[in-house]
């Protein structure tokens, strides 16, 4: 399944950015191309974050550590 169609990019291609530290949709555009053109995707790709690492330790010590 496609993440971002104008890019050709899949769910499992942003999974595996993710996993490789990705932590954003500019950060996965980087990496991927994903969300880099028309951003109809981005919703899409914060829901992949949100669900790939919502909870993991880097994200809360991120945020822990604006707060």
């Amino acid at each position: 399944m496609y993440a971002c169609i104008c890019h050709a990019v899949t769910v499992d291609e942003v999974e595996t950015a993710i996993d490789a530290g990705c932590e954003s949709v500019e950060e996965i555009g980087e990496t991927t191309r994903a969300g880099t053109n028309c951003t109809m995707c981005h919703d899409h790709l914060d829901d992949i974050i949100e669900a790939r690492c919502g909870s993991c330790p880097r994200k809360v010590l991120t945020h822990a550590a604006v707060a």
